[in-house]
Formats: C-alpha cells, structure tokens, sequence
C-alpha cells in the first residue's frame, strides 16, 4: 500500500473488521466472505461501447444490519472487474479494497456525480457528508479515489478537490 493510501485512511479509526482487504482483492465474488454483501454500486467504463458500459464498477461492501430496524454497517470501498455472470448477478474480480471510515456518521460513498477541480469525473467516488439542501454541490469530503483503468486500482485524491452534485438540492 502506498504513503499516500496509508495517509489517507490513517485519519480514520476504523471498526474491527472480520474480513480484511488482503481476502477480497484477487477474488471473484459474489460470495462476499466475512457475512459481507453488496450494499450499492456503480458501473465503470473506460469504453464509449454500450456492450463494455459495466467492465468494471465502484461499490460497497458492508455488513448486515444487526437488528430489523437497523442499517447494514458499510466496511469496505471496492472497485471490480467483470468476469461473468452467475445467472442475473455480476461477478466481480475485485481489483482494489479500501476500509470505508467508521468514524464520519452523515457521510455517505457518491459515484458517477463527482468532479475534480470543478471538471466532471464519472470514474471519481467520495465520501460525502449529505446534509445540505440549499446547495447544488457537496464539499464537506471525507475521502476521495478516482478509479484508474484498466488495472482497477483506487488513486486516492486530495478531498478538498473535490465535490459531489447534491442529489437532494431542491433545484435539480
């Protein structure tokens, strides 16, 4: 792992994990290992082709709730490549994983809405804080990767870069 992947998850006190990242990169899934599960995700292209628009995706890997009224516990931000199908669901060859930070309650992973610099970046993912309506853009990032193609590997980005649309902003 490198300085700045390290610098960047090393401001986040993480839950005690099961399941570590070194059991999910390299390996097909689903099956998740660890009780884990798809809790959302994002196709990824580097492809204008519709027949290549989900070669790869952007995800969250978490736990199930612990109780009926509860949410699942997100643990991991992974990135996949296609290699099959099991009957309708994906197979993935996770190219990357990345421990999600416990610590940031009210933020949230947003793919496929983000931009650098000002610039749209589908292939940009971030942990945003979603608590604002009067805003068209998000900027309150906890953490922000950008999905290089084709090895599949988070390039951990500087937050203050970057910002997400606001999906909940009463103007769009």
């Amino acid at each position: 792992m490198g300085a700045t992947r390290v610098l960047a998850w090393s401001m986040s006190m993480l839950a005690p994990l099961s399941v570590a990242t070194t059991d999910l990169v390299g390996k097909v899934m689903p099956p998740y290992p660890g009780g884990l599960d798809e809790l959302g995700g994002s196709c990824v292209s580097d492809s204008t082709d519709p027949e290549h628009v989900c070669d790869y995706s952007i995800g969250v890997l978490a736990l199930p709730a612990a109780d009926s009224e509860g949410e699942p516990v997100p643990r991991f931000v992974v990135a996949g490549q296609l290699v099959g199908r099991d009957g309708p669901r994906a197979q993935w060859r996770i190219t990357d994983a990345l421990p999600y930070p416990t610590d940031r309650p009210g933020y949230y992973l947003q793919f496929g809405t983000c931009r650098v610099n000002g610039r749209d970046d589908a292939r940009v993912a971030a942990i945003v804080r979603q608590h604002d309506t009067s805003t068209e853009w998000l900027k309150d990032v906890a953490w922000a990767g950008r999905l290089h193609l084709p090895d599949g590997r988070f390039d951990v980005l500087e937050a203050r870069t970057v910002d997400c649309i606001n999906e909940a902003y009463y103007g769009l």
